[in-house]
This record gives C-alpha cells, structure tokens and sequence, in this order.
C-alpha cells in the first residue's frame, strides 16, 4: 500500500470526511517531488514549480502567450545555473524559501494553491513594499553600496528579459525589423504591430 491509499483508508476509517480542497493539500503535500514536463539544471522539481507558477502570474496568459508557453521558467532555470555565482545561486534559493514562508503565514497554503486574485494580490504587495534595489543584472549588483535585489525582483527581472527577448515575441508581437533591414522613413504602418496600440 502506498502512502496516498493509507492516507484515504484512515480518513474513511475514521470517519472524517475532507472537504475537496483539504484533501487535495494533504495529497499534495504526500508528493516528493512536482510534476514538471522538463528537467531542472538547477533547481529541484518543486522549487521550478514554484518559480513557474510566480513567472505564470507575473506573464500570464493572455491574448499573447503566457510565460510558460514561453518556456521562461526554463530559461530562469538555465540563467541562475549559468550566470550566477555560487553565494548568489544561495541567496536566490534562501529567498525562495522566504517567500513561501511570508505565503504560508499569510494563506496557510503553498502559493501554487492559492487562487489568481491571490497571486496578483501577493505578488503586488511585495512588488511595492519590498525596496527599490540598485542597478543589477540576474542579481549581480553593479553599483557599490547599493541594496541587495530581493529574491522576487531577480524573478521579476528574470521572467521579463526572457519574455521579451524570445523570438516569439519579438516577431509577433514587439516591433520586429530585421538588421540589416532597408529603412522607408515615411512608410505607413499596415498591419504591423506598433509600440502605441
């Protein structure tokens, strides 16, 4: 018998009954490891789960394709591995944890349980209230004496820079001229995408 089965069999046997939502957490939480459909080069399955779902609710799905579809968890996954040192790659996985803790003491549950009014909520609150750091890039201050980039901004800056520099998005949606590309300076736009819609 399997850990879920004995978990089923004593709440029947002790009559309990679980509402859906409690049931599905105390199944969730009985998982080793989250269910991805690529594999981490850095991060462990449940930590790629989660930067996911954070990029997926600061690029969600839209009329234009979602961070997911866009594969930018992976691209995170694979800028934190490549680019970063090894004290700022245990920064990020300590803000990682932070984060879940400030989600738990506020929702009691896991931030991937929680509804999209939540995520937003959260996510914005942070946003604001966290200070404003210095100039950096992937967590790398480049100024000296400047505040340390929290761990939500270096996934901000993560999801955006991967977002808008996928091919996708260039050519679909952003502004897309191919250089070297010939010039028209008095062309009307026709059909093509423009920074002001």
């Amino acid at each position: 018998m399997n850990r879920r089965d004995y978990i089923k069999n004593t709440a029947a046997a002790l009559g309990l009954t679980l509402t859906g939502i409690s049931m599905s957490e105390m199944l969730l939480s009985c998982q080793t490891q989250a269910n991805l459909d690529w594999k981490p080069a850095f991060f462990t399955n449940n930590q790629a789960a989660l930067i996911a779902d954070i990029a997926e609710s600061i690029l969600p799905k839209t009329k234009t394709p979602g961070a997911k579809e866009m594969a930018v968890p992976q691209f995170i996954d694979k800028m934190v591995k490549e680019t970063m040192d090894e004290a700022s790659q245990k920064s990020l996985v300590e803000g990682l944890e932070s984060f879940e803790d400030e989600v738990k003491a506020k929702y009691d549950t896991n931030f991937i349980l929680l509804k999209a009014d939540q995520k937003k909520e959260f996510l914005e609150k942070l946003d604001k209230e966290k200070p404003r750091s210095g100039l950096s890039m992937w967590g790398i201050a480049l100024e000296k004496d400047a505040p340390q980039p929290t761990f939500f901004k270096i996934i901000k800056g993560l999801t955006l820079f991967g977002f808008y520099t996928s091919e996708e998005i260039g050519r679909n949606v952003l502004v897309y001229d191919p250089v070297p590309g010939e010039y028209i300076g008095c062309m009307p736009l026709k059909g093509q995408n423009s920074w002001t819609e």
